[in-house]
């Protein structure tokens, strides 16, 4: 329900105010982390559901080397179960999702990202649901390029989602609105 009051709120922002209803915010610029030659961008959370236990982590990462790395733990002290590592498959049959030992960091100019459909990482056993608009903290550790620790922002979608929202309502784009719409 929240997202149609969103996207209610967006276009009428558009329809009745212009492109100057709408203004960048600040906040809103790519959260970049430096691992070596890894770089980890936006990183944000979401809960599994309301009560949920359990945390969906995303984030975007390039692997500006000649050699592949993989993500081979994450830890958050808000969490004392297992964390698992998820491939989520969508085909014409339905969704299938496998847990698997580690997140191929493949070696690449190219920008990879994990979403819902593809990889994530599901922090479990949290000791409380996380909270929109919260932030706590993690350890990725890699196989090659070390650890760091850094804050996941909870959120309901991506930054980059909110970011290309708002290019296109400042533009008054109705049709790319349109087309960054979720399917109901």
């Amino acid at each position: 329900m929240i997202g149609l009051v969103h996207w209610a709120v967006l276009l009428l922002a558009l329809v009745g105010g212009g492109t100057s209803a709408i203004e960048l915010n600040p906040e809103d610029e790519a959260e970049v982390h430096q691992l070596g030659n890894i770089r980890i961008v936006d990183p944000w959370a979401k809960s599994s559901g309301t009560g949920a236990r359990a945390a969906k982590l995303f984030f975007e990462f390039q692997n500006d080397t000649n050699q592949s790395d993989k993500l081979v733990s994450a830890r958050s002290p808000i969490a004392s179960g297992a964390t698992k590592f998820q491939s989520v498959l969508v085909n014409d049959v339905g969704r299938s999702v496998a847990t698997i030992d580690a997140i191929e960091i493949p070696a690449s100019e190219k920008v990879f990202e994990l979403t819902e459909v593809g990889y994530y990482v599901e922090l479990n056993g949290l000791e409380q649901p996380v909270l929109m608009g919260t932030r706590f903290p993690v350890e990725l550790r890699f196989e090659r390029g070390g650890s760091i620790t850094i804050e996941f922002a909870v959120r309901f979608h991506s930054p980059k989602l909110a970011r290309r929202i708002q290019d296109a309502a400042a533009r008054g784009d109705i049709e790319a609105l349109k087309a960054l719409r979720p399917s109901l």
